[in-house]
């Protein structure tokens, strides 16, 4: 039983929240957040182009022949990129599918371990698993322009796969203490057992 609540780590409820907090801010400022989130991509990137072309100007003794070239390039990337950031938002949506995909195996697993702990409505939390992992797989598709999903659903998936979460950790933790009761005031009753044969 503890291994079971081992299991159920810190790092998972932060990420659930992560996902609703910025699926909140994707339902309420779609455009916005995805131009933002592209451009700071993109000044990663010119910043590390621009190391790489500094880097190649200061070493006067042994310059590496690719820092200037790739550095260049990865600038010119970083720049056209701040300048057109719908051009890597495809990107940014397989990044979130990937994510709900992940979120709905771990929930699978959890479901799992309800199920094996005699939560009798794990079928319910493999249910939302799925579907969970069906919208990260949606997310993915779209980015080759199959599906017709607007950022705003994408908020909502990222949401739902947060609240989806928080849920089924709930449940499974709830299963857990259930049988660690039952394990106890077994345990009771068998001392008692115990101490009246002694008498």
């Amino acid at each position: 039983m503890k291994d079971l609540l081992k299991r159920i780590k810190l790092d998972a409820i932060v990420s659930a929240a992560a996902c609703i907090t910025f699926g909140i801010v994707l339902i309420l400022w779609p455009v916005q957040v995805t131009t933002i989130a592209c451009q700071f991509i993109a000044v990663i990137i010119a910043i590390l182009g621009a190391v790489r072309v500094i880097s190649y100007i200061m070493e006067s003794e042994a310059k590496h022949r690719l820092n200037l070239p790739l550095g260049l390039v990865l600038f010119v990337i970083g720049i056209w990129i701040f300048l057109k950031p719908a051009s890597i938002q495809n990107m940014l949506l397989i990044g979130i599918g990937v994510v709900l995909f992940v979120h709905g195996l771990q929930a699978m697993r959890y479901a799992f371990y309800a199920k094996s702990n005699g939560y009798l409505q794990w079928w319910q939390l493999l249910m939302m698993a799925l579907l969970g992992m069906g919208l990260g797989i949606a997310c993915i598709v779209d980015c080759f322009g199959i599906i017709s999903m607007t950022l705003t659903l994408v908020g909502v998936a990222l949401v739902y796969d947060g609240v989806t979460l928080l849920w089924v950790i709930s449940r499974v933790q709830k299963a857990a203490r259930r049988v660690k009761r039952e394990v106890q005031e077994w345990d009771a009753v068998e001392s008692d057992i115990t101490a009246e044969r002694d008498l």
